[in-house]
């Protein structure tokens, strides 16, 4: 084992051994990963385990999960005596996740070549003891009453959730994690002072993306054709930034030339970009990777109102999955949608002038699709659908975010396309594998004119009948519906939740009621107004419990069963778990929230339980529910005889 002060490559088996402690300091932030980090890392560790266990030869190979900056301690304390305590500095969020992944492998996998018991708990937490408590308690695979951190308890529910839907090879992910799975230990010196460090750590310069590795690779076709490598570069560098328009990257200049006077137009060729952007006057003829570094910046100008607006938006995506979907939308169909085989993916088109200046068209093309008609999250976190447009009137000019169906002649679209398109991004929150998103993209390609305008009542239909396309995935695609696949508990998609929340929503909009529960309650009303799709919800509830607080499984499997079950976010269903209906009717009353739209249909029912009137509401609901869910699959079957 390496000394403590040495940089060290440790495997997960290693990390966790019981001759090191680590704690996290109290000038850390509390734990906050969710459904999107949590799922991802997993993915990753899988997707590289199936690799290894696929491949011709068993090579060791090793799979760099990141860095641990850590500060040895003086002296231990007396409950850590002989074992070199750090306290940690960055990776403290990837650390309690993989404490977090263990607990559930221990509770769950029996490793036949490792033994999970060996392996100890040995984080802990300065000031928190809710949050080590919780960890301890997730280790240990205890129940305690004690006040617990959400956070903690819920990224356990998410874990366990994912594993239960995904396809994973448990025992081979769990060898590959403690065998292949590294973390490089950096200690820093001696002496350091940590506060000023950590500043300085959570500060720093970004690294390197493959992304940018990319663009020099792409842009090297271009030799000495500079208008070229400057209309590539400038095209490049407007689209990396994905949380602001477009528009706003390239150059003051160019804005009008290139999109209009309003901005509401598209450039008919590469050509016409090339002329439009500015001639760097520095750019060399040949651009190295250290170039980009030192030169990575947008084109924009300094305007302090602009600053003031431009910066508003949250995207659903990261730029090297958005080039993904570019190429697999416009070159090949068959290109996987994950960022981990970015560079890989483009080998298609490399060294291939013609290909790659089409490719940085459509990019610019598909940029602007992505703006105007795919959802942002905006600074209220409210999901919006807007058009950056620019005018001029009264001597002055600013620029505004309009609906970008604001005009269409069918009465509330843009609201009715920002509802679904943000049911499906929060069905499906991680950057990598948006099909639904690629499948948008598609679908936007085929409505488009010249000008980049779109049909808003031809995209809607053409989304909700990619909807039920997934849901006939889900459900089966012959005439008989597949209720079965609804009747699981934890384990069905939130795919189907979601797209019935979506469903309801419409339909109570359009004064439907369901099992005689509409827009006339008004409990049900209030939360129709406010309701929105939230990247939270990503826990199954049994309203019912499935143990209820004195210990016993009233329900049976019927617990399970689709009318008992709602979507709420992983810490309202760890901290109400064993609620009764009763309890958590009236928890979510004074909190004067429900989480869903179903779940305001099921809280609106006053006896709901295994029995007597309590059964016959749980049947009549799902009933109801499952009906409409029939009813949105079957628009896509074929006509029948």
């Amino acid at each position: 084992m390496p000394l403590s002060n040495d940089l060290a490559l440790l495997t997960i088996e290693q990390l966790f051994s019981a001759n090191s402690h680590y704690v996290i300091p109290i000038y850390q932030r509390n734990y906050a990963w969710g459904a999107q980090e949590i799922e991802q890392l997993i993915r990753d560790i899988a997707d590289a385990a199936e690799a290894l266990k696929n491949a011709e030869q068993q090579e060791d190979a090793k799979y760099y999960l990141g860095s641990l900056v850590v500060y040895v301690r003086d002296g231990a304390d007396s409950a850590h005596q002989g074992v070199i305590v750090y306290e940690t500095i960055d990776g403290q969020q990837r650390y309690t996740t993989l404490s977090i992944l263990l607990a559930y492998l221990k509770k769950v996998a029996c490793c036949s070549e490792q033994d999970l018991s060996l392996l100890h708990l040995n984080l802990d937490f300065d000031s928190r003891p809710k949050s080590a408590r919780t960890l301890n308690n997730l280790f240990q695979q205890v129940q305690s009453n004690d006040p617990e951190e959400p956070s903690i308890r819920a990224a356990f529910t998410i874990i366990e959730r994912y594993f239960e839907k995904e396809n994973i090879d448990i025992n081979n992910f769990c060898r590959y994690l403690l065998q292949h799975v590294t973390i490089l230990r950096v200690p820093v010196p001696t002496g350091t002072d940590l506060n000023h460090y950590f500043e300085i750590m959570n500060n720093r310069g970004e690294q390197l993306e493959k992304h940018e590795v990319l663009k020099a690779n792409l842009m090297s076709v271009y030799n000495a054709d500079t208008a070229a490598r400057n209309g590539f570069s400038a095209i490049w560098d407007a689209c990396a930034d994905m949380n602001r328009y477009v528009q706003l990257s390239f150059s003051s200049e160019a804005r009008k030339a290139l999109f209009g006077e309003q901005w509401l137009g598209f450039p008919a060729s590469f050509e016409v970009i090339k002329c439009a952007v500015e001639t760097n006057r520095d750019t060399d003829e040949k651009l190295t990777i250290r170039d980009i570094i030192e030169r990575r910046r947008f084109h924009h100008t300094g305007d302090n109102d602009e600053k003031a607006k431009e910066q508003r938006f949250d995207s659903i995506i990261d730029f090297s999955n958005f080039l993904l979907h570019v190429l697999k939308v416009t070159v090949d169909i068959d290109v996987s949608l994950d960022d981990k085989k970015l560079l890989q993916a483009f080998e298609i088109i490399k060294n291939d002038r013609k290909k790659i200046t089409q490719f940085a068209f459509n990019l610019l093309k598909f940029r602007v699709l992505f703006d105007r008609y795919i959802i942002k999250r905006d600074q209220a976190e409210k999901w919006s659908l807007l058009t950056l447009e620019y005018y001029a009137r009264d001597r002055s000019s600013s620029f505004s975010y309009n609906n970008s169906f604001d005009q269409d002649e069918l009465s509330g679209v843009n609201k009715q396309l920002a509802m679904i398109l943000s049911m499906f991004h929060v069905s499906h929150p991680a950057y990598v594998y948006k099909r639904w998103l690629n499948r948008s993209l598609a679908i936007l390609n085929t409505l488009t004119s010249d000008q980049l305008s779109v049909d808003g009542a031809a995209y809607l239909r053409e989304l909700e009948q990619l909807s039920h396309e997934f849901l006939s995935e889900i459900c089966g695609e012959t005439e008989q519906f597949n209720v079965e696949a609804l009747h699981r508990g934890t384990s069905v998609q939130n795919f189907v939740f979601n797209l019935l929340d979506y469903r309801l929503w419409r339909n109570l909009n359009a004064g439907q009621s369901f099992d005689g529960k509409g827009l006339n309650n008004p409990e049900i009303k209030k939360h129709f107004d406010g309701f929105q799709f939230s990247p939270s919800r990503t826990s199954v509830e049994h309203y019912f419990p499935q143990t209820d607080p004195s210990g016993a499984n009233k329900m049976g499997d019927d617990v399970h069963r689709f009318g008992n079950l709602c979507l709420i976010s992983p810490s309202s269903n760890s901290r109400l778990s064993n609620y009764s209906p009763a309890d958590k009717k009236k928890f979510y009353v004074e909190t004067e929230r429900a989480e869903s739209l179903k779940q305001a249909i099921m809280m609106s029912y006053k006896e709901w339980g295994p029995d007597g009137q309590g059964i016959n509401n749980i049947e009549s609901h799902e009933h109801a529910m499952l009906t409409l869910l029939k009813e949105h699959r079957d628009m896509t079957l074929p006509t029948r005889k």
